[in-house]
């Protein structure tokens, strides 16, 4: 019987038929062998070569695989699994990613961490706002049913090798430090232009250049509302893609621009190659690059730790009576 408030204790309940709509509906790549798990096998401990996938992540948290490289970039830095983080967190972090792009630009890791900490949610872990009066979203459902015995195994070349199973035991990062530097026009643009985090039509992730689930290599995707053009900044701020004023729409790609797809390819993380036999240790080059991203990721991490703690130090030493 599953513990639903432990995540080695939750046990698939998705059937054949169900990964196959999953993966025909959100076109799962056949080379990472989506399989269902054994039965009364947890997702966690891994299956060797495997990893575990929740199904809400792309019917509620708006992933795809392969997934981005900026999700990549905020779970190396907060030293968390893919598995761990529930399906509020990933949302957020997805709504984070397209409201940023709505803006024109690609999302930034300081900007997310000003309105964004890590926080234990259970056995899992989320996004918590910092400050609830500044908030780049304006709605998110507070409750998701039946999403942690809804699951599958993927092979683990869709996330990087080094990325980091955070133990119970760790520490969560700290408050960020009174002179933490972001890009603070940025961030009140994203106040200012917040929406909902809810379900995005497939066309919207396309834009948003989350999904490859686009059939029109000659052409781009486009929305119009009430027949005028809109844009994904626009479009953030409907309650809901059901009216009859909005329309998607595709527009020819200019001729000598490149085709769409190859601009949203560019921001996916590359699924790995499998190993050669008698080579699991990789290459000299991948290890170094291997180590060069988690030394990058860490200096980061530790650069901010030590600015938290530098305030503290500070009050406690000028606590103490002179002699």
């Amino acid at each position: 019987m599953s513990n639903k408030s432990n995540i080695s204790g939750c046990f698939n309940i998705l059937n054949e038929n169900g990964l196959q709509w999953y993966i025909d509906t959100y076109a799962i790549p056949a080379s990472l062998h989506p399989v269902l798990p054994e039965k009364d096998t947890p997702i966690y401990p891994f299956v060797q070569g495997k990893t575990g996938i929740y199904t809400r992540l792309f019917d509620y948290s708006n992933y795809r695989l392969p997934l981005t490289k900026f999700l990549i970039e905020v779970l190396l830095f907060h030293e968390v699994h893919l598995t761990q983080m529930n399906r509020f967190g990933l949302a957020k972090v997805c709504h984070f990613e397209l409201a940023y792009r709505g803006l024109g630009y690609d999302p930034d890791l300081d900007v997310f961490q000003a309105f964004y900490e890590l926080n234990r949610s259970g056995s899992w872990y989320t996004f918590k706002v910092r400050d609830k009066n500044s908030c780049c979203y304006t709605w998110i459902t507070t409750s998701i049913k039946d999403w942690k015995d809804h699951f599958f195994l993927v092979d683990d070349r869709c996330v990087p090798e080094f990325m980091t199973w955070r133990l119970k035991k760790s520490k969560l990062p700290p408050p960020l430090p009174e002179d933490f530097e972001y890009d603070r026009d940025l961030y009140a643009n994203l106040i200012m232009e917040a929406g909902r985090i809810q379900k995005y039509p497939e066309h919207i992730l396309v834009m948003g250049q989350i999904s490859t689930i686009w059939t029109e290599p000659q052409w781009y995707p486009t929305l119009k509302w009430n027949k005028k053009a809109m844009g994904l900044k626009e479009a953030f701020r409907l309650k809901s893609f059901e009216s009859k004023e909005f329309d998607i729409r595709a527009t020819r790609t200019p001729k000598g621009d490149p085709p769409y797809l190859s601009i949203v390819h560019e921001n996916l993380y590359q699924i790995r190659e499998p190993e050669a036999p008698g080579n699991q240790g990789g290459s000299g080059w991948l290890l170094w690059h291997k180590q060069w991203t988690l030394f990058r990721l860490r200096l980061r991490w530790w650069s901010v730790v030590i600015k938290a703690r530098k305030p503290a130090r500070a009050e406690r030493k000028g606590s103490v009576p002179s002699l």
